[in-house]
């Protein structure tokens, strides 16, 4: 098997000459091998066909980690000839798998939002006098899910969805934006109860939104997604995400609690391989409305801020006035502020809110997650970081803090760690707090005093030595964090 390499254009365009057919990929079969499948052979002197591509089955293994690919055995075949390709990026093929098959199935490796082909050529049988077939079939498939429509490039979002209603679903509704095509916002747009996704299918060419005035912003009262996008925020006085002034009655009490808390659940808010630039204002606000948000989650994505006044309200870039986030994860990203002024919390919900009070069962984990990213010049004004003071020594309170890097975070504010535990030892959290591998540099220095929080005893005290944060260069150079491979793997130069 040839592993993970790119094939030359050449061979490519030979390879896509074959018959070509469309499956979608599907989501309920298992993984494995047919043992009692065989080669029939009483098939003698024959010129043989590939498999047709309605004989060909593509599914998703039932933990969705794998494509499992089979087809009809072709009697008296000698084999075949099986070439997976991901065509995500349809100029630089990459291939997943390159084989010779002497059974009708096999299984690879599924990646998330990936277009793939699949080949296979029938081969002969000298002994039987067969021989190989002259073409191969190609089918294509995709684990991108469904889409509801592509909004064409140039649109004004803001007209867009209110001349055009969103329909009701249960399942999120996905709207595709063009890769490397343009779009604006004139004003905020509200999904309101709807699940909503925004997405380009060309990751490495992201569509641009431009928020074209200062109350221009997304707004939602549901599960949502913002995926492979580039977020220009640089006119807008808005939070990047708001949650909706007018909340939906029917999410109030959903849980059966009496808190009067409007819960967002099946589903998260979810922030995937996006750059958002020139934030001015907050990343989300509740709009002093009392939500629970079950998940928030950002992956491999870019917050930059261009914080230049202390009148943020309650200076905190994650903002929940009246409410609280239930589980917030931030991994493989960065947040930076190149501004003139920090906030003062990175984190900040009203004092009252906890999964309990919100109608979860008194053991239903609530936490903070980050994860393998880089923080910088952030949560400097009075140096508090995080304040969720309701969570702090609940014993369904959780913490996973690995391998981050801080720079120019929370001066002057006690340390990190221990503002993110609430000022409480994590030994004092009795479903867990872990920490490993994380850099606190403070201000030309390593923090004092963080192993009376953070007792991983796994401290990485040097100074990363980021290339140039002021203009967005985040790349360390310092060489433990190079060797443990900490903060957000964007920045690791490729071995």
């Amino acid at each position: 098997m040839k592993g993970n390499h790119f094939i030359t254009r050449r061979w490519f365009g030979t390879f896509a000459l074959a018959t070509m057919s469309t499956l979608i990929l599907g989501s309920c079969a298992t993984d494995g091998f047919d043992e009692d499948e065989s080669f029939v052979r009483d098939v003698t002197n024959t010129q043989l066909l590939s498999p047709s591509a309605d004989d060909i089955t593509i599914t998703a293994s039932t933990d969705g980690s794998k494509t499992v690919i089979s087809w009809n055995i072709v009697d008296g075949a000698g084999g075949y000839n099986c070439h997976v390709l991901n065509v995500t990026d349809p100029d630089n093929p990459v291939v997943v798998k390159d084989t010779l098959m002497d059974n009708n199935t096999f299984a690879v490796t599924r990646e998330e939002d990936a277009n793939y082909s699949f080949s296979i050529r029938t081969l002969g049988d000298e002994k039987l006098g067969n021989t190989t077939a002259e073409d191969s079939t190609v089918v294509t498939f995709s684990t991108f899910s469904p889409s509801y429509t592509t909004i064409p490039a140039g649109t004004n979002l803001t007209e867009y969805f209110a001349q055009n209603a969103i329909p009701d679903s249960s399942d999120i509704v996905t709207y595709d934006l063009e890769g490397g095509a343009e779009y604006t916002l004139s004003d905020f747009i509200d999904f309101g109860a709807h699940k909503v996704m925004l997405r380009c299918q060309n990751k490495a060419n992201k569509a641009k939104v431009i928020m074209a005035s200062e109350t221009a912003g997304i707004r939602t009262a549901a599960a949502m997604t913002l995926k492979n996008l580039y977020l220009d925020y640089s006119a807008s006085s808005e939070p990047v995400i708001s949650l909706s002034k007018d909340a939906p009655a029917s999410i109030l009490n959903l849980l059966g609690g009496t808190g009067g808390y409007y819960i967002i659940k099946d589903g998260a808010i979810y922030v995937n391989n996006c750059e958002i630039e020139g934030v001015n204002n907050k990343f989300m606000y509740d709009n002093n409305v009392k939500y629970c948000l079950e998940n928030f989650l950002m992956d491999n994505s870019v917050v930059h801020f261009t914080t230049n006044t202390t009148s943020i309200e309650s200076q905190a870039y994650f903002y929940y006035k009246a409410g609280f986030i239930k589980t917030l994860t931030i991994k493989n990203s960065s947040l930076y502020n190149t501004g003139s002024s920090s906030v003062k919390y990175v984190i900040q919900y009203n004092n009252s809110g906890r999964a309990s009070r919100a109608g979860y069962d008194a053991t239903e984990p609530q936490g903070i997650n980050f994860l393998n990213n880089t923080f910088y010049n952030l949560g400097i004004s009075g140096g508090q970081f995080c304040n969720y003071s309701a969570f702090v020594g609940q014993s369904n309170t959780t913490f996973d803090v690995e391998a981050n890097i801080f720079v120019k975070c929370c001066v002057g504010g006690g340390g990190i760690a221990r503002r993110i535990l609430g000022q409480k030892a994590a030994s004092s959290y009795k479903s867990g707090a872990t920490f490993a591998l994380n850099t606190y540099w403070a201000d030309g220095a390593a923090e004092t005093g963080v192993e009376s929080y953070d007792d991983s005893g796994k401290i990485l005290t040097t100074d990363p030595a980021l290339v140039n944060p002021d203009a967005g260069n985040l790349t360390p150079q310092g060489a433990e964090q190079l060797s443990y491979k900490t903060g957000d793997p964007r920045w690791l130069t490729a071995e």
